[in-house]
């Protein structure tokens, strides 16, 4: 069977493995939970077969860990589970790219999904395109990555501070520093709050290191 055509089979759920479990959110867990309870389960998981002896279970997990847990909780024994024939590192991809596409993350989770697949390979354009976003966007993000600026990641984040600029920023020396805040302030690309907030975040920075 090949990757354009998988099959939905029932497998016990005994025979899939969770290699990278997620806290979940209780509240929403037991939505689904109840949901499942009402009217079943609407969508399947998804599962790519483990190949012999590589792991303990002959399937894993790579998208629906809420929906496996919740049928597990109401006592079932087997789910409905799309089967695909992809080897562990694809199988990782899919899991991000159906998570992204299920549902708006959260900025610090985009990181995170940018840093994986760059080092599993993809370019700015390829992230890109798999996330949703602008090759520019994932470039800026990779920038900070790799020069270690984590405060600067955080405030581009939480809209402190615009993504672009924060990248200027790691580029420049102490003096070119107060120049790129007082241009964005003048052209009104951050206001006297967020320069304020800003400020702060480099000083910080020049205190404790990236």
């Amino acid at each position: 069977m090949s990757l354009s055509s998988p099959r939905i089979e029932m497998i016990p759920i005994a025979d899939i493995t969770v290699a990278n479990p997620r806290v979940r959110n209780a509240k929403i867990h037991k939505t689904i939970t109840d949901s499942i309870d009402k009217v079943g389960l609407k969508r399947p998981i998804t599962v790519r077969r483990a190949p012999p002896g590589h792991g303990n279970t002959p399937y894993a997990l790579i998208c629906g860990q809420g929906r496996l847990e919740s049928c597990r909780m109401l006592g079932q024994t087997e789910i409905a589970a799309l089967i695909v024939d992809v080897d562990e590192e694809t199988g990782h991809v899919m899991s991000i790219v159906e998570n992204v596409a299920r549902r708006t993350p959260r900025a610090a989770e985009t990181l995170e999904h940018v840093r994986v697949l760059k080092q599993r390979g993809y370019t700015d354009g390829e992230v890109a395109a798999k996330l949703g976003c602008t090759a520019s966007w994932v470039n800026n993000v990779v920038n900070l990555l790799e020069r270690g600026e984590k405060r600067l990641l955080a405030a581009a984040e939480a809209g402190h501070i615009p993504l672009n600029l924060a990248v200027s920023i790691s580029r420049a020396n102490g003096s070119e520093t107060q120049e790129l805040l007082m241009a964005a302030y003048e052209s009104g690309e951050l206001t006297g709050r967020k320069i304020t907030v800003v400020r702060k975040i480099l000083e910080q920075r020049e205190r404790s290191g990236k």
